[in-house]
């Protein structure tokens, strides 16, 4: 959950505000101008499973957007707009290009990318000295590292079950692998935050409150004074 401003709140309240989108390619920013649409997928857990690593993608098309680099970072941003009144950016996800098709006639780029999940299937470069078994602690945040993210602080793992070295029959293990035990032994999965960040998310993590019913508007929908829980 995303701690978001008193004024930001009140936008939410206003029945006439609406949502802007930006994203940030490679340091540059791109407002509603040039987004053609945008659309982010992936990244839920349907079914109440354990030992996951889910990942999110994301298409976009920008009109005539000048030179963008290859494997460049996007990241997204919403924010809420009501008159000449305007929240805060919220970040909404971090994501890098895999593939682009640019229109040569009407200079329109169609971008597809992924979030730092998908370097979790390369191997696990290891320090063969290193003390070995390894807490769950340290093996994540170097796993991190790897991917080129930070583990989300909130993420506090068992010190019950430590990494054994990262070896098995088949040779050197995917740190997907690796992250995939750690995730069994704490039943959560692996998810990559709207900040880019590499999260252990526990079932049962979600606070009650994301299941309560709510007007478009955010307001509390109740019944008799009490709000209602949705499944």
């Amino acid at each position: 959950m995303h701690q978001t401003s008193a004024l930001y709140q009140t936008l939410l309240r206003d029945p006439r505000h609406r949502k802007e989108t930006k994203v940030n390619i490679a340091g540059i920013d791109y407002g509603e101008d040039a987004l053609l649409s945008l659309e982010t997928s992936g990244g839920v857990f349907k079914e109440p499973d354990i030992g996951c690593c889910a990942s999110r993608q994301i298409d976009l098309s920008l009109r005539q957007p000048g030179v963008i680099p290859r494997s460049a970072k996007i990241q997204v941003f919403v924010r809420l707009a009501a008159g000449e009144r305007v929240s805060e950016w919220i970040p909404k996800g971090v994501f890098f290009i895999s593939t682009r098709k640019l229109d040569k006639v009407s200079g329109v780029l169609d971008i597809h990318g992924f979030d730092a999940m998908r370097r979790a299937g390369d191997v696990w470069d290891i320090d063969p000295y290193a003390n070995w078994p390894m807490s769950q602690q340290e093996a994540a945040a170097d796993i991190a590292r790897q991917m080129g993210v930070e583990l989300d602080p909130r993420t506090v793992l068992s010190n019950d079950f430590p990494v054994a070295y990262p070896v098995d029959e088949n040779g050197d293990m995917a740190m997907q692998d690796v992250l995939e035990g750690i995730a069994v032994c704490n039943a959560g999965n692996w998810v990559i935050t709207d900040e880019g960040k590499l999260l252990l998310l526990r079932l049962g993590d979600i606070p009650p409150e994301t299941n309560y019913l709510v007007t478009e508007h955010g307001r509390a929908i109740t019944l008799g004074g009490v709000r209602i829980l949705v499944g």
